[in-house]
């Protein structure tokens, strides 16, 4: 669909995109499109943000090689929205709090400024509270962005949400990053729990089986689950990330009754001697179900 309405669009003078990585090239990553995100937008009425875990997708307007070959491999999520374009002036400030890296794109010179400034790669410092944004029917969603310079998150996103939402979180992100932190159990502190596996009707998923990156709620009372860009490890928690939040039971409750087994706060002793040790890694990289 995507490289149909680009090469369908190209030239309509109210049309425009952009294609991101959430994840800004270096040295070693020159050309990292393994973040990829993507905008597209109508002047003359909406657009859609399109957030997602799949590695190199989209990748290029290239129908041939527009789903990457490791796209069928791990659990992701997707999630689609559909905007009014007044929007995407607050989304492009989002995508510039985090830095967001655009590796393919098309913005006409009148549209907003924000979205100017992104292809641009114009660099503003991170506000990590909540940014509220109505989609086309209405309904509230809220994009945040975590402070790398925080001293009360250490750099962890979800640290972040869980003390703007005034709740403990289950937290699914990727099991085989490398220095994957562990639950983060601070006393007077909102707690951070990760995932182990969920579990739906079709099958259950390990964590080193699911690349998906979002988390949920534990109080029953607090009904807000957000979709995110980054996972919980140490080399993540130096780079700028965000989420797209929405507060809504139906929802919360969806995604909470996923997680199966999880990484609680009261049975870390173990993990925390393996830590203490330098250990928790080593043992990550010997998992079977991570790649060497």
């Amino acid at each position: 669909m995507y490289v149909v309405l680009i090469l369908h669009h190209l030239q309509a003078p109210n049309f425009g995109f952009i294609s991101y990585s959430d994840q800004t090239p270096n040295s070693n990553a020159p050309q990292n499109f393994g973040h990829s995100k993507v905008l597209l937008v109508d002047k003359s009425g909406t657009g859609i943000w399109l957030l997602h875990s799949t590695p190199k997708f989209p990748y290029a307007k290239d129908e041939n090689s527009f789903w990457p070959s490791n796209g069928v491999k791990n659990a992701q999520t997707f999630i689609c929205v559909t905007f009014p374009y007044d929007q995407f002036k607050k989304i492009g400030k989002h995508l510039q709090y985090i830095r967001a890296f655009p590796f393919d794109h098309r913005i006409p010179g009148d549209f907003h400024t924000e979205l100017q400034d992104v292809v641009n790669k114009a660099d503003v410092p991170p506000d990590d509270n909540f940014q509220q944004l109505s989609s086309n029917n209405r309904f509230n969603f809220y994009s945040i962005a975590k402070n790398i310079q925080s001293s009360a998150d250490g750099g962890d996103l979800y640290v972040t949400i869980s003390q703007r939402v005034s709740s403990d979180l289950l937290v699914q992100t990727w099991g085989c990053q490398a220095g994957r932190d562990t639950s983060f159990c601070r006393k007077n502190k909102f707690k951070v729990e990760n995932i182990k596996m969920i579990e739906t009707s079709l099958s259950q998923w390990k964590n080193t089986q699911d690349h998906s990156k979002w988390c949920v709620a534990k109080d029953p009372e607090n009904n807000w689950m957000c979709v995110a860009d980054v996972n919980r490890a140490q080399s993540q928690y130096t780079r700028r990330g965000g989420a797209l939040c929405i507060n809504d039971k139906r929802i919360k409750d969806i995604f909470k009754n996923l997680a199966k087994e999880s990484e609680d706060c009261q049975n870390r002793s173990l993990l925390d001697i393996l830590d203490v040790l330098n250990l928790r890694n080593f043992l990550n990289i010997l998992n079977p179900d991570c790649d060497p």
